[in-house]
């Protein structure tokens, strides 16, 4: 793919991917593993312990440092140990084109079940970052956190976004956007005035806060990791129940919270989001002198969430995969907890994000559980 075949920078879309896969720049990947503006993928049956978590120097690859910092080749029908350190090859390799660099990111069910996935490539200490023309093998580290998780090959854990150039909106643009496609709405579905979220810190970006008082009838605003030594199988879908991985947080009477330090929750923003089809979205953390806490694993909306195929949805609350790392911290509800940073894409994707594709967070209300469970 050359820049002359594509009129801007940006992201690179559901049917560009497809043609990448055809001249082989994406090996092995699986057209139907494609989304609207990424890309799944598949872990392989070949993985290993090792002894703690690394990135390759210049000129090192990941087998070089396997070869010295693996205790034992995994089996995959054994479940993965909680906070073990874990790198499993991905199906997929890649043979890029010299403009084409790629940013990789959990997926939604990875991070609902606390699972920290991050991408490693050859020759680059920099954790989910494929660098222009790369060409080689995909490695994933994976660490659970919360709950031992059984995988099997071909289990889709991280998705991988494209680029041909710098994606990110500027002020004005962002502005525009927001006033037009009305981007954050209340749950009333009223525009929240752009003064009140965009912000200027790490690029031009949009603020969303934490809700603590719930939506609707439901007086669950979130849930918290049990401790416990349940197998996840991660191949799962609608099959485990709730209260044997998760306990509800009820509404709290004074509207704030105290979330301790090493616990894992799932909890919804109080804005209601939209992305439309041209654009896609990436949460990151709001501000690290907020507080030492993480607000999310998987932090990526593709083209479509919240918005439809012509602007038909009026918005949909994003998810946070809360952890502090601090002593315990109080959150107060609307306190802010994440960025929102919209990305152009080069052309429009042939299809968006949404329930006809089979997407289990297309709809979601609140805070919602990853697809294994009932």
């Amino acid at each position: 793919m050359s820049k002359t075949n594509i009129k801007k920078s940006g992201a690179i879309p559901s049917q560009l991917m497809r043609q990448m896969i055809s001249r082989g720049e994406i090996v092995k990947a699986k057209n139907d593993s494609i989304q609207p503006a990424s890309i799944d993928l598949c872990v392989s049956d070949e993985g290993y312990r090792m002894k703690g978590t690394f990135l390759p120097k210049k000129g090192e690859s990941v087998r070089d440092i396997i070869k010295n910092e693996s205790l034992y080749r995994i089996n995959l029908s054994n479940p993965l140990e909680k906070s073990g350190v874990y790198l499993i090859k991905l199906i997929e390799s890649l043979a890029l084109s010299p403009e084409i660099f790629a940013i990789a990111s959990s997926k939604s069910s990875t991070g609902r079940v606390d699972l920290q996935t991050r991408l490693i490539v050859d020759d680059n200490s920099r954790f989910d970052d494929v660098p222009c023309g790369y060409e080689g093998e995909l490695w994933l580290q994976v660490i659970p956190k919360s709950f031992l998780i059984k995988l099997n090959s071909e289990d889709k854990l991280n998705q991988l976004r494209f680029f041909n150039g710098d994606a990110k909106l500027s002020r004005d643009e962002l502005l525009k956007l927001y006033i037009s496609e009305n981007l954050l709405v209340d749950d009333n579905l009223r525009p929240i005035d752009s003064d009140q979220k965009l912000t200027q810190n790490q690029g031009c970006n949009l603020t969303m806060c934490i809700d603590l008082e719930g939506s609707g009838n439901s007086n669950i605003i979130g849930y918290k990791n049990l401790l416990v030594d349940q197998v996840l199988d991660f191949s799962k879908r609608n099959y485990y129940d709730m209260n044997d991985f998760f306990e509800p947080i009820a509404k709290p009477r004074d509207g704030k919270l105290i979330l301790e330090k090493g616990s894992f929750y799932i909890f919804s923003t109080k804005e209601m989001i939209r992305v439309p089809r041209n654009y896609s979205a990436e949460m990151i953390a709001y501000d690290i002198f907020t507080g030492e806490f993480r607000s999310h694993y998987a932090g990526f909306f593709d083209p479509g969430f919240g918005y439809g195929e012509k602007g038909e949805i009026k918005g949909r609350q994003a998810v946070l995969e809360v952890r502090s790392f601090d002593s315990n911290f109080i959150f107060r509800d609307g306190q802010p907890i994440c960025q929102m940073n919209y990305e152009n894409l080069v052309e429009s994707p042939d299809f968006v994000y949404s329930e006809k594709i089979g997407s289990h967070y297309a709809n979601q209300k609140g805070p919602k559980l990853s697809k294994h469970f009932k």
